[in-house]
């Protein structure tokens, strides 16, 4: 995580925070990425909530393999007077009905514990999405950290202490919150840091800690994948229809009071991850602590934790809140996207018989959409999950779609008449001459004409355009010895009297 670190946030935070990674799944790599969103029931700074949000690790896989056997059979597909499929640009396969991704969220606040005699009420953050206004008064308690908290007293700041781990290291403590009315919440999580220095024998030495409230949802998303050449990897994915929960953003908003929830502009424009209880996700999910451990196991040859290492690797002495807040929506939000990793495609690919009476993959029927690509044993499939993939071919094309091309075509093909029409004129009625074959011939004659006025004050070169728009005839003129005619390049109008007189003579050689 280490490797991808945005520019902005080291700036403004002074830390390195990362901000998207690769995971990856048995056949594809997944997008994993947390982003920030701020929340602000009290128009409270400090009430940041950062999102995390992975595609499903057996989904993608699948999509991937369907990308990959595209890319193989494509070239068996026909034309059909459409192009050859391999020289197109790309192919798109997106799912876009029926699929539903995890989408996390953090809210970490400071806290510390005064040795074990602390007997101080612990709190979480109010969880994201849950306005204050929607608890009753005893349940909130805005003293207790910097931001609008709860207290929890299923767990005392003596039994924190007791977290299993080495003092030094970065330790997680997963918490059960109370669903009622926090049913929004999935999980908590206390983090004790590691102390600057070492504590007292007696134990009276402050332990600062990070009391973290995570939510998790599945939202409906569009999953996609491209390929290339032949083979596909990568998958990306975004809301299905971001504009559809701004509306219920919107019109979850009361009149009366402020949330801070988000315009409905600035939620359309989110493209990865949001987070807006009640309009997304659609379906919350509650996690177990059981469950939750199997987040953060341990490193065999380093002998600490998953989380310890990525918040070593992440650390911040000023604010390490922050660091907790990316961490920890990543880690759920990738533990919830494999849940059901082993799964995998299912089924064959429908088969044909080609000219040459063999069997092959019936790509016509996918290429066409002209029915399933796949072909799946009906009492097997019964506890299948059915996703339909919708394939796109990305390439150069025409259409007539649209005003800009009718009016086009219809001037393309006024030019045409016209320029054919002219053709066929000249053909007619002009006369045409193999006498002179090269410009070198033309310049011949025109250096053998008699001088011009009309091309007066040319001799240094042409400054008007209207010389180039004098008319120019072929005139058989009369030799000043002898009763022999040359020929010489005439520019201007002349009487018809003239031209009669000086036209040349078909089949006539002239000196």
């Amino acid at each position: 995580m280490r490797q991808a670190i945005p520019e902005q946030y080291a700036t403004e935070y002074g830390y390195p925070a990362p901000d998207q990674v690769e995971v990856t799944g048995k056949g594809s790599l997944r997008h994993l990425h947390p982003q920030r969103q701020l929340w602000k029931p009290y128009n409270n700074s400090d009430s940041r909530t950062w999102i995390g949000t992975s595609q499903q690790a057996a989904v993608a896989d699948a999509l991937v393999s369907t990308g990959t056997l595209w890319g193989f059979n494509i070239g068996s597909a026909s034309t059909g007077g459409h192009g050859v499929p391999l020289q197109q640009l790309d192919a798109i396969h997106h799912i876009k009905t029926g699929y539903y991704q995890p989408y996390t969220s953090a809210s970490c606040a400071n806290d510390t514990v005064e040795g074990s005699a602390d007997e101080r009420a612990l709190a979480f953050p109010i969880p994201p999405g849950v306005l204050p206004q929607m608890l009753p008064e005893h349940q909130i308690n805005n003293s207790l950290l910097s931001l609008p908290a709860f207290p929890f007293r299923d767990l005392s700041r003596a039994e924190i202490l007791n977290t299993p781990g080495l003092n030094w290291e970065t330790r997680l403590r997963w918490v059960e919150l109370p669903q009622d009315p926090f049913n929004a919440s999935a999980i908590g999580a206390v983090i004790l840091l590691p102390p600057k220095t070492s504590p007292s024998p007696d134990g009276a030495s402050s332990q600062k800690i990070l009391v973290c409230t995570l939510g998790a949802g599945w939202g409906p998303s569009t999953l996609n994948t491209s390929t290339q050449l032949l083979g596909s990897s990568g998958v990306k994915s975004r809301i299905s229809d971001p504009e559809l929960v701004a509306k219920k953003v919107f019109s979850y908003k009361s009149t009366e009071q402020d949330p801070g929830l988000p315009t409905a502009e600035n939620v359309a424009k989110l493209s990865d991850g949001v987070f807006v209880f009640p309009a997304y996700p659609e379906r919350l999910i509650n996690v177990s602590t059981n469950w939750a451990r199997y987040l953060n196991p341990m490193i065999v040859d380093d002998g600490v934790t998953v989380f310890h290492r990525l918040m070593q690797a992440n650390y911040s002495d000023d604010n390490p809140r922050f660091s907790a807040a990316i961490i920890l929506p990543s880690l759920l939000a990738n533990g919830l996207a494999r849940i059901g990793f082993e799964s995998s495609l299912q089924g064959d690919l429908r088969r044909t018989t080609n000219a040459q009476g063999e069997s092959i993959a019936d790509i016509d029927s996918w290429f066409r959409g002209k029915g399933d690509a796949f072909v799946v044993d009906p009492e097997q499939s019964k506890e299948w999950v059915k996703l339909e993939v919708f394939s796109t071919l990305e390439g150069y094309a025409y259409n007539t779609s649209g005003a800009g091309p009718k009016v086009a075509i219809i001037f393309l093909l006024a030019y045409c008449t016209f320029a054919f029409a002219h053709t066929c004129y000249a053909g007619i009625s002009g006369i045409s001459s193999s006498s002179w074959d090269s410009i070198g011939e033309v310049t011949a004659l025109a250096m053998n004409s008699t001088p011009n006025l009309l091309l007066r004050n040319t001799s240094s070169g042409i400054a008007d355009a209207k010389i180039f728009r004098l008319p120019a005839r072929i005139f058989a003129m009369p030799d000043q010895v002898g009763e022999g005619e040359h020929l010489e390049l005439v520019l201007g109008d002349h009487e018809e009297t003239v031209v009669e007189k000086r036209t040349l003579k078909i089949n006539r050689v002239y000196g």
